[in-house]
């Protein structure tokens, strides 16, 4: 199968009465509202990718300035924004900086390119059904083996069981990872995450995108690193913090695996310090030209 074939596309299922929502209308009352209205939808689409999280970079936060930028809004919409935005809850703010649409896990849909295209396959197919497929002079008396009829169903409902692996997510998945996390013995779990938590939403939905093994894998890559479990710096791993999309696959990709050394580590953090005021004079510079127009 292609890699491409496995990629995953996403959308948003926007209610046909998202105008209409309370919250929605008070924004849109506001001086400015309905360019916050506008500004929202685009920070939800920014973010499906990553489930509703919104970061420049695994480890570049969006500033204000990026965001008017990226978004082609004006910086002091963007800033207050955001602060309406965050006062209702629409939007929340985790303590690396990262940027969460609270609504987008409960909104998004996705699907494999190769399950895109079946499907896609499969409405055209049904749309032949309504064209006249004989002609009066053709025969139409052939006997067909039933057995033979039935092989190209087989053969489709096999296809349909490849993809359908990869949306699930059973209870008891949920509650191995639980366990393995509490065996780390470093951020004891009251509880498993609910479903309608953030938490519990990105959790369920690393399950899906990867797979149990590879999530209780990379519980053990956890582990056995001696960043995240807190020896090496003041920073310790947080569940909340292993199920964010970005982190994660910096973890399964192996970025704090022992291996890395700490003269490496230091050069690393000097280079990105050195790229985000790059690209945070970049955004100003957007941003200062914006409201110059």
């Amino acid at each position: 199968m292609a890699a491409r074939d496995t990629e995953r596309y996403y959308w948003l299922k926007l209610h046909k009465d998202f105008f209409k929502r309370h919250d929605i209308t008070v924004i849109e009352d506001m001086p400015n509202g309905k360019d916050y209205v506008l500004f929202y939808l685009k920070l939800m689409l920014e973010s499906v990718d990553h489930e509703g999280a919104l970061r420049f970079s695994d480890t570049i936060p969006y500033s204000e300035t990026m965001l008017a930028s990226v978004t082609h809004t004006n910086v002091d919409v963007v800033r207050s924004a955001l602060k309406v935005l965050t006062e209702l809850g629409m939007v929340e703010v985790f303590d690396d900086k990262t940027l969460f649409m609270t609504e987008v896990a409960k909104l998004l849909d996705s699907e494999t390119y190769a399950a895109r295209r079946k499907r896609e396959q499969r409405k055209i197919e049904g749309a032949g059904d309504n064209v006249p497929r004989l002609s009066p002079d053709c025969p139409q008396d052939i006997e067909i083996d039933p057995e033979i009829e039935k092989e190209p169903e087989k053969e489709q409902e096999k296809e349909d069981e490849t993809f359908s692996d990869e949306n699930v997510c059973r209870p008891q998945d949920v509650r191995q990872v639980f366990d393995a996390w509490q065996s780390l013995g470093i951020q004891r779990l009251r509880k498993i995450p609910d479903a309608t938590t953030s938490t519990g939403k990105m959790l369920r939905a690393r399950i899906k995108d990867y797979g149990i093994s590879s999530v209780l894998e990379a519980v053990e890559i956890v582990r056995n690193s001696d960043f995240l479990m807190g020896k090496v710096k003041d920073f310790q791993i947080t569940f909340d913090w292993f199920v964010r999309p970005n982190n994660f696959l910096n973890i399964v990709n192996g970025k704090y695996d022992n291996r890395t050394g700490r003269e490496s580590d230091t050069r690393h953090g000097r280079e990105m310090k050195e790229t985000y005021n790059t690209i945070e004079r970049w955004a100003e510079e957007r941003a200062n030209d914006s409201e110059g127009i």
